[in-house]
C-alpha cells in the first residue's frame, strides 16, 4: 500500500483535510464515529468550494481498519472532549515514526496526546479555515487555508512531516515557537465568535454585519484577551479585533463549530474553549461578564438538547 495519512474524526475539519490530501494524490484512511458513517465516507463525498463549485472525492479513501502499515501522519480532528478516547482508539495504527497532529479547539488536550504518543511524535496545531458539514456526505469550504503548528524540543522531525503534508495538500502551514500563545489566541478567537453565533443561530457574517452582535463579539474578544494575559499568555497578535472582523467578511456563510454541533444534536466544545478563559478571569479578578453570559446561554442550550434527545456521544471506535 502507498504511504497513507490517517484522519481521525472526519467531520468538517477532517473532511477538509481529507479533500486536500486526496487532491495531492495521497491515500487517506478515515477513522469515524460509527462503522456505517465511516463506510459511507470511504465511498466518497462532495466538496463545495468558496466559489460554489462542487466536486466529488470518490477514490483513494479507505477505512483505518484496512491499513496494513502505519500511516506517515495521523491528524486528530475530533472534538476536544473526545481527545482521550480517540487517542486510545487510534493508538493501534500509530507507528513509531508516525507524526501525530492534534487539531483540537480549546486548551488542555495537548497533554493527552503527549502522554499517549510521546513528545517526539506529537505536534499540536490549530486551524484557521472555515469548513461546514451540513449533511453526512456534503462538505462546504467557506474560506481560509491556514494551519498553525507548534514547535517543541524534540518534535522537529514530526513537525517537518506534518508541515510538508499540509503544504502539498494546499494548506498554508505556519510554524509557531511554543504552544501556549497559539492555543490561547485561538481560544480567544473562538470565544468571541462561536458561543454568540451558536446562541443566535446565525452565520459568521451576521456577527459582523449586525452592529449589536458585532459589539458583543468584540467585547467577548476583549475579555478573553484580558483573561489570557492575566494568566500569563498574551495573545499572539495585537490586531485581533481586525482579524476577527476580516474573518467574518471573508467567510460570511460559515456556521461556526458550536452552531454546527447544536444543529446536529451534539454537545459543543464550550467547556474546553470558555472554561480556561473563565477560570483565568475568576482566579485573577478579571471582569468577564460577556463570556460568563455566553457560557451560561450555551450551557442552557446544551441542557435543553440533552432533554429533547438524550443519547451518548459517539466516538471513534477501536
Amino acid at each position: 500500500m502507498k504511504p497513507s495519512t490517517l484522519v481521525i474524526g472526519p467531520g468538517a475539519v477532517g473532511l477538509a483535510l481529507a479533500a486536500g490530501l486526496r487532491n495531492a494524490g495521497r491515500t487517506v484512511a478515515l477513522l469515524g464515529r460509527t462503522p456505517a458513517g465511516e463506510k459511507r465516507l470511504t465511498e466518497g463525498f462532495l466538496v463545495t468550494g468558496p466559489d460554489r463549485r462542487t466536486r466529488s472525492i470518490r477514490t483513494g479513501l479507505i477505512s483505518a481498519h484496512a491499513l496494513t502499515t502505519p500511516p506517515t501522519a495521523a491528524f486528530f480532528c475530533v472534538k476536544s472532549g473526545d481527545a482521550a478516547s480517540a487517542a486510545t482508539s487510534a493508538k493501534r495504527w500509530i507507528g513509531p515514526d508516525t507524526a501525530v497532529v492534534a487539531l483540537q479547539n480549546g486548551i488542555g488536550h495537548e497533554k493527552v496526546f503527549r502522554r499517549t504518543f510521546g513528545a517526539r511524535r506529537t505536534v499540536i496545531g490549530v486551524c484557521y479555515f472555515a469548513a461546514d458539514r451540513p449533511a453526512p456526505g456534503d462538505l462546504r469550504l467557506n474560506g481560509g487555508e491556514d494551519v498553525l503548528l507548534a514547535r517543541r524540543p524534540g518534535n522537529e522531525t514530526a513537525l517537518a512531516t506534518a508541515a510538508g503534508i499540509l503544504t502539498t495538500a494546499g494548506f498554508r502551514a505556519h510554524i509557531k515557537d511554543g504552544e501556549p500563545g497559539m492555543l490561547w489566541t485561538k481560544a480567544a478567537f473562538n470565544a468571541a465568535v462561536n458561543p454568540l453565533g451558536a446562541a443566535c443561530a446565525v452565520e459568521n457574517g451576521r456577527l459582523i454585519e449586525d452592529p449589536a452582535l458585532r459589539e458583543i463579539s468584540l467585547k467577548a474578544l476583549a475579555e478573553a484577551a484580558a483573561a489570557a494575559e492575566a494568566a500569563g499568555h498574551p495573545l499572539d497578535y495585537s490586531d485581533m479585533a481586525d482579524k476577527l472582523l476580516l474573518s467574518g467578511r471573508n467567510a460570511p456563510h460559515q456556521r461556526n463549530s458550536m452552531l454546527q454541533d447544536l444543529a446536529a444534536g451534539r454537545r459543543t466544545e464550550a467547556s474546553a474553549i470558555l472554561g480556561p478563559l473563565l477560570a483565568a478571569a475568576r482566579a485573577r479578578s478579571v471582569p468577564a461578564p460577556t463570556l460568563e453570559l455566553l457560557g451560561a446561554v450555551v450551557a442552557r442550550l446544551e441542557r435543553r438538547l440533552a432533554v429533547s434527545s438524550p443519547r451518548p456521544a459517539a466516538r471513534p471506535r477501536p
